[in-house]
């Protein structure tokens, strides 16, 4: 029986049927979906409740003072930074000119500009007749200086006579006064402004404003000499040569501290004869151009009358004409040779005693004792005559100039016998 009973195979778990509470479950399951998607009035699920949005809208956060005033705070200095960015812009810069003019807005760089100008132009015109009115105090010190100069050599000359000495220093005594008065005016220009404050970033320091209105017064001066430029008439050159010499002054550092640091009533004699002679340096006009050749050229009456002083001393009757009856030393030429500067002196000795040449070796330490000369010397010798006619030696010395100054011709200059040889009290001072 056992054989014939069918065996029952084993079931998966998986294919088993759900229990009937299960399946009741996925019943109930079904039907409230079925409500939730039927339009009855069944559902059980009601719509969901909409948002009131007006109830938000009414909520206002807290109130804070601080935080109101930081706001306030903020926006101010958000506008006050815009005015002042479009503000500067229009006054510092050209990019906002159109508002400028549009809105009547003054430009402050502009108005520094057009204001700079003005001042430059104003100072450089006061300049401009204070630097002619400086010329003509100078001009006058050099004509008085060159006088003064003249007497000032005399009264110190040591082949001047006593006489000459006394009427130069009276001299000296008269010009100091009119001196003094053209110094002290060219003294009070002087110490007068040159410039004028800018208001510019190009300057920066005093030397480049003393610039500034250098140029500017070089400029006005040349613009007037060109007015003159190339005319023939004699006046028109006289007003070319006045703005161009006037031109020299500007900027003139050097005379302007020398004036400014010279005490005029502390100098004595030689101090004003220097600074005479250092203002005529520094300054460009026809006396001072004179001055400049007289101090250059070879003194001729210092020397013919030095040569003179000093053969007299070797021979008691040369001034006179008594070569040919009592002897002496006589000369027929001088050369000068401005390249050294030198001199050569010819003549003759004549001695009834044979000493010819005692006499020439005296004249030649009696040239070298003296401050103007140097070196002299005679390179050869000879004699000839006899003890009734007498014995004559030929001479020819040559002396080279100490400190008297530079000959400006540069040819040789010659005086011969058959001229007229100027004694000390014929010869003109220079």
């Amino acid at each position: 029986m056992a054989e014939n009973e069918k065996k029952e195979l084993p079931i998966n778990p998986l294919d088993k049927t759900p229990d009937a509470p299960k399946q009741e479950g996925a019943d109930l399951v079904k039907s409230i979906v079925k409500t939730e998607t039927s339009t009855g009035e069944k559902a059980i699920l009601e719509e969901a409740p909409e948002v009131d949005l007006s109830l938000i809208q009414d909520i206002a956060p807290t109130k804070s003072l601080p935080l109101l005033l930081l706001k306030t705070l903020f926006g101010i200095l958000v506008v006050a930074s815009a005015v002042s960015l479009l503000f500067f812009t229009s006054q510092l810069s050209n990019k906002l000119d159109f508002a400028s003019s549009t809105f009547n807005i003054p430009n402050i760089s502009q108005e520094l500009t057009s204001g700079n100008s003005e001042i430059t132009k104003l100072q450089t015109s006061y300049n401009f007749y204070k630097y002619l009115q400086l010329k003509a105090y100078l001009d006058e010190f050099s004509y008085y200086g060159d006088s003064y100069v003249k007497y000032y050599e005399i009264a110190n000359s040591q082949t001047v006579n006593n006489a000459d000495i006394r009427e130069a220093a009276e001299y000296m005594t008269l010009l100091n006064d009119n001196l003094r008065d053209s110094f002290m005016n060219a003294k009070d220009i002087m110490v007068k402004s040159f410039t004028a404050p800018l208001f510019s970033e190009e300057i920066q320091d005093d030397t480049a404003l003393f610039k500034v209105f250098v140029d500017e017064l070089k400029k006005e001066l040349t613009q007037k000499a060109n007015e003159f430029s190339g005319s023939d008439d004699d006046q028109a050159k006289r007003e070319f040569k006045n703005y161009t010499q006037t031109t020299n002054l500007a900027g003139n550092v050097a005379l302007q501290n020398l004036i400014i640091q010279s005490d005029f009533d502390a100098l004595s004699d030689t101090e004003l004869y220097d600074l005479i002679n250092k203002v005529n340096s520094l300054i460009v006009n026809d006396l001072s151009t004179i001055q400049t050749i007289k101090e250059n050229r070879i003194k001729w009456s210092d020397i013919m009358n030095e040569i003179y002083l000093r053969t007299v001393a070797v021979d008691t009757y040369h001034s006179g004409s008594y070569f040919d009856e009592l002897g002496g030393i006589r000369y027929t030429s001088y050369d000068l040779d401005s390249s050294g500067p030198s001199i050569s002196i010819v003549g003759e000795t004549k001695r009834f005693d044979t000493t010819n040449f005692t006499m020439i070796v005296n004249l030649i330490d009696e040239l070298n004792s003296s401050d103007l000369f140097k070196n002299a010397e005679m390179r050869s010798f000879s004699k000839s005559g006899s003890a009734e006619d007498g014995y004559t030696a030929s001479i020819k010395l040559n002396l080279g100039l100490d400190e008297v100054g530079t000959a400006v011709e540069t040819e040789t200059q010659t005086a011969t016998v058959d001229e007229d040889i100027p004694l000390p009290e014929d010869l003109p001072f220079m």
